[in-house]
């Protein structure tokens, strides 16, 4: 059956807490099979990540991932705070190597499958991790990269959520990839909207994600075409999800941003072309 997920982050201000609250309350009326939260570098805002983790599955019902990293954090410091989670029924976490903070760049384990490893240990969690489409910055090949995705996989991780990406045949030719090199488990394709086109490619070429000339050229052409930032955003996000949807894949996982309007266009035509395409199967 189809779904969708969200991803959002703690709100740092009253105002921030608010929109976040508010935001969760409507894209839990698509019922998302699981929401998570982002975390600081170094653990710097775990605090705001667990109140938020801890509040929005108690108000909406929804299971809620917490994101966990361990780049300048202690293993007492993460055991503790998986500790945390799970006394206050958080049965997911998306773990993640994350960034340094403040220079900081100690490292409690040598690589992200050992840490997958040392959090199934602590509590049997559901651990997410993150998976790179058009290859991580620092891997040699994509080859390599795959290697490391299947040992966060042999260490116990249950799914696989993608790096954003707006090419979807990139999408497609690395699962089938994945799939021979031995990777089993569910592959979440990252959908993110752009509400800032100059924001998302300063955010694309840090992490080596490919725009298409297609979406450049409609955002350059938006005046001569009389069409908001809004509306190209809306269309770009139809396309891509509803070709999704027509090869098969049965989820998305939306970077929200702490944002609806975008949000609710992806996972209505998401679930929408998924319910045609059942309507289809069952006429014929």
């Amino acid at each position: 059956m189809a779904y969708v997920s969200f991803e959002y982050f703690p709100g740092r201000t009253q105002k921030a807490k608010n929109q976040l609250e508010e935001t969760v309350s409507v894209l839990a009326e698509y019922q998302p099979e699981f929401q998570s939260v982002t975390y600081g570098a170094g653990g710097s805002d775990k605090q705001g990540t667990f109140d938020a983790v801890v509040s929005m599955q108690a108000t909406t019902g929804v299971p809620t991932a917490s994101h966990l990293t361990y780049t300048g954090s202690t293993q007492e410091e993460i055991s503790a705070f998986a500790d945390d989670l799970w006394n206050s029924g958080i049965r997911q976490i998306v773990a993640l190597r994350g960034d340094p903070r403040d220079g900081s760049d100690h490292l409690p384990f040598s690589d992200t499958p050992e840490f997958v490893a040392a959090l199934k240990e602590c509590h049997p969690f559901e651990v997410a991790v993150a998976c790179y489409p058009e290859v991580h910055p620092k891997a040699q090949s994509l080859e390599a990269d795959l290697e490391v995705l299947k040992a966060k996989q042999d260490a116990g991780a249950t799914l696989a959520i993608t790096q954003f990406f707006f090419d979807n045949s990139v999408f497609y030719e690395y699962v089938q990839k994945a799939r021979e090199a031995g990777i089993t488990i569910p592959i979440l394709p990252g959908i993110l909207p752009i509400y800032n086109f100059t924001k998302v490619q300063e955010m694309a070429e840090a992490c080596g994600t490919s725009i298409p000339e297609t979406i450049r050229e409609a955002f350059l052409c938006r005046e001569v075409c009389g069409s908001t930032d809004m509306e190209i955003a809306a269309e770009i996000l139809k396309a891509q999800v509803s070709d999704l949807a027509c090869a098969g894949h049965e989820a998305i996982h939306i970077y929200t941003l702490n944002r609806v309007p975008l949000a609710q266009v992806a996972s209505e035509t998401f679930l929408k072309t998924h319910e045609g395409l059942s309507s289809q199967r069952q006429v014929a």
